[in-house]
């Protein structure tokens, strides 16, 4: 035992060393910037946030009716990732689709910085390298998607960070209201804002007052938006998901909705977010029988809450967890070395990240073709030019997965990943003509009642049954553009 004891202090004292974390957390700080700065693009939303914020930078004005599809034009639309739409235009303006790419690295540099920032103050540096080690692996395959999803992210992790500093103060408050406005205007995730600053204003470090009045500053800033309550109300849409709700669809049928056990292989972007999450899971409830953790346990339990109820949140749980937790880590390890004045390398890190991230971005923006870009495989190509050979008034039903990039193209669609802008009916059957549930009877009823034209399916896929007799206008690779006669085509 005494040995054991020795080798265990041993262990822990070269974990203080600077010289161990920055080889640790190097090969992965580099690997973050270089996936983020040069991984394709292609995401299923992305094209119809892309379109939302070109045509809000060209009228000056938020959507607030949906626009997009034939089957419901005037239906009400809160576009809670407004700001995130113009800013993608605003890239895509400067850079082409490489600018969102470059807006990815900036989110990553983000998360980045907060992650070691936070867990290299709070603990010895090997902590704080292991920490973003384990993020990398486990929970980074999210972040190569150019959607709002890699943003809320480090707005989380950040304004996690800030709001558990153990010196906080006046100055935080006006970071954590910052980023919870810039939050607010991207995703609809923002109250997890409210909650991580009210957990962290029971800490009983920093300014107490300071804590208490960042709450109301915090929540105050959820007003910040063009939507005012109406944000709000659709952020109750999504965590009730009452019945004859379009959102109780989306919960139903939409894979990252569902609860994390319910098909878990199937609905997690790698295995090993579950195999991180468990250990994680422990430390957050062990962390509620300390009076010092409590408050950062509240949370982490709130967020391991939301993950098990809806699996898209298990990335948020876990990057929160490896930041909150470092302290408490540190707290078992310095019984049994005492920390050393060595600390994380922040800024070499952060250098690294820059350098790697921009040089790999500028050389991918200099030498790949703008289709590579998008989607390597060319299916969008394909895509692409069947959507180009329907006529300027066609009422296509477009495939689940392309109907953001149909938008993007300036095709009026049946339904699409927007989701929550449909009346239930309509989500209803545009995702059961997709997955092909409906008989050919029921399917063609439908079509004709919607008056839908054209439609644009794998042909081999599921949805292809629902156009059974329907005229073969086009084949590129592995989809279909199909066409219905004249006398049925009409509503």
């Amino acid at each position: 035992m005494p040995e054991a004891s020795a080798t265990l202090q041993r262990l822990a004292h070269r974990a203080a060393d600077g010289r161990v974390a920055w080889a640790v957390a190097a090969p992965f700080v580099a690997l973050a910037a270089w996936r983020a700065g040069s991984s394709a693009v292609w995401d299923g939303d992305i094209w119809w946030i892309l379109r939302a914020g070109e045509d809000a930078l060209r009228t000056h004005a938020v959507p607030t009716v949906n626009g997009y599809a034939f089957t419901s034009p005037e239906h009400p639309w809160v576009m809670h990732e407004w700001l995130y739409g113009v800013g993608a235009a605003m890239l895509v303006r400067a850079f082409g689709v490489a600018g969102l790419a470059l807006g990815r690295l900036g989110a990553v540099a983000l998360l980045a910085l907060a992650m070691l920032w936070r867990a290299g103050r709070d603990a010895r540096p090997v902590v704080a390298s292991l920490a973003f080690a384990v993020a990398f692996e486990a929970f980074g395959a999210r972040w190569e998607s150019p959607r709002p999803v890699g943003t809320v992210a480090a707005l989380a992790v950040a304004a996690a960070a800030v709001a558990f500093d153990p010196a906080f103060r006046a100055r935080h408050l006006v970071a954590l209201a910052a980023i919870q406005v810039l939050w607010t205007n991207v995703h609809g995730s923002h109250p997890l804002g409210v909650a991580i600053a009210a957990c962290a204003a029971f800490e009983p470090t920093g300014d107490r007052r300071a804590r208490r009045a960042a709450v109301l500053a915090v929540a105050g800033a959820t007003l910040c938006n063009p939507y005012g309550l109406a944000m709000h109300d659709l952020v109750r849409r999504y965590v009730l998901g009452e019945g004859g709700d379009s959102v109780a669809l989306v919960h139903e049928r939409i894979r990252e909705w569902w609860p994390l056990w319910r098909h878990p292989m199937r609905t997690l972007s790698t295995p090993l977010e579950l195999v991180a999450a468990l250990p994680l899971a422990v430390g957050a409830f062990t962390a509620l029988r300390s009076p010092r953790w409590r408050p950062r346990g509240v949370l982490l339990v709130l967020l391991f809450t939301l993950a098990l109820r809806h699996n898209r949140h298990l990335q948020l749980f876990g990057l929160a967890s490896l930041v909150l937790l470092a302290a408490p880590l540190e707290a078992v390890l310095a019984r049994l070395s005492a920390r050393t004045a060595a600390t994380f390398p922040l800024r070499r890190a952060m250098a690294v990240f820059a350098v790697v991230g921009l040089a790999t971005w500028g050389a991918a923006w200099v030498h790949r073709p703008a289709g590579e870009w998008r989607d390597p495989t060319h299916d969008d190509e394909d895509v692409a030019a069947l959507l180009d050979a329907t006529p300027a008034d066609a009422r296509v039903f477009v495939t689940l997965f392309f109907t953001g990039f149909a938008i993007e193209r300036g095709v009026r669609v049946f339904f699409d990943t927007r989701n929550d802008c449909y009346p239930y009916d309509v989500l209803r059957e545009g995702f059961d003509l997709d997955a092909g549930k409906l008989a050919p009877v029921e399917a063609e009823r439908v079509l004709r009642r919607r008056g839908v034209t054209h439609a644009l399916v794998r042909c081999d896929g599921a949805a292809r049954t629902a156009f059974a007799g329907w005229t073969l206008g086009g084949r590129r690779g592995a989809y279909c553009l199909l066409r219905a006669t004249e006398e049925r085509a009409e509503p």
